[in-house]
């Protein structure tokens, strides 16, 4: 067992030998989210590296209601659902151990590209069942996962059970679009049409269509936004994809798979997020005033 880790609290139905070592596995070969682990597998597999400069700008804004305590360091702490891995790396220098979780097969990419980060131990396994023992942790992370689940509530209280009393979990879940006015909402009902017709496609396909979009939707936007934000005039924040206008195409590519690639997508106001949060056993929930809607953070009593 890694130094630092802790024991899994289940017996793994398998086992996967990657350049990064071997990676415990808690994910049945077949279950009901199979086409969504299938999808975000190829996704993070495609998207497996960022610059530190692209962490850096993203994760400011991200982690912007980082405890400060202790000078923002943590003891041990679960990511669940890392994806590629790139906010495990991104905190992993603030903590003295990570457990980085997964349940789809970008784990093994995420577990060799990420292989020199000595604190940090990969597993496969579903955000709705942890194979640790309650009170693990110090700090959840669930960044970005909640809203692609069947059941985010189940999540939730999973994520509470394995926080120690008087930890933390920080999240971040895709709003419902409530601050923005009808235009932009059509806008958005129009895309997630497109969505549910693009994600159906064949791997290769998708991921061509979805650099299609990237490249004829998203980048003349926030190239637009990019040049009224230069002239001065305030509408440049209200513009569609106006998030992106200090991010890299790169950043924009990755997304544009993750918006349109997903066979699930649920979008929660602010309201909904406190109340899944509150029924999960949560307390004194902060929100962040800024982007991206909607990320903060939230105590286990």
């Amino acid at each position: 067992m890694q130094q630092g880790s802790i024991p899994y609290s289940k017996v793994p139905n398998g086992v996967l030998s990657t350049l990064g070592g071997h990676i415990h596995v808690f994910v049945p070969p077949q279950s009901s989210d199979t086409e969504l682990l299938r999808s975000f597998g190829e996704e993070w597999s495609k998207f497996a590296v960022f610059s530190t400069e692209e962490l850096d700008r993203i994760g400011s804004e991200l982690f912007d209601l980082w405890p400060t305590s202790n000078g923002g360091r943590v003891g041990r702490s679960i990511d669940i659902g890392c994806g590629s891995g790139r906010w495990t790396r991104y905190l992993s220098a603030r903590h003295d151990h990570m457990e980085a979780v997964d349940p789809s097969t970008a784990i093994a990419k995420a577990a060799e590209v990420h292989a020199d980060l000595a604190s940090v131990r990969w597993t496969q396994a579903r955000a709705e069942d942890l194979p640790f023992p309650d009170h693990s942790f110090d700090m959840a992370l669930c960044i970005g996962v909640l809203h692609h689940l069947l059941d985010p509530e189940v999540a939730l209280r999973e994520a509470q059970r394995v926080v120690k009393p008087g930890g933390s979990f920080y999240f971040y879940v895709y709003y419902a679009l409530e601050q923005r006015g009808r235009l932009y909402k059509a806008l958005f009902r129009s895309s997630d049409v497109l969505r549910r017709v693009v994600h159906r496609m064949p791997g290769r396909m998708k991921r061509v269509v979805c650099e299609v979009i990237a490249f004829m939707v998203y980048l003349p936007l926030v190239s637009l936004t990019r040049a009224l934000k230069a002239t001065g005039a305030g509408i440049w924040a209200r513009m569609p994809l106006a998030y992106y206008h200090d991010k890299t195409y790169r950043i924009m590519r990755n997304d544009a798979l993750d918006r349109f690639g997903t066979p699930r997508e649920e979008r929660f106001t602010k309201a909904q997020v406190l109340a899944m949060l509150h029924r999960a056993g949560f307390r004194h929930v902060r929100f962040s005033e800024g982007p991206p809607y909607w990320h903060g953070i939230a105590q286990r009593p």
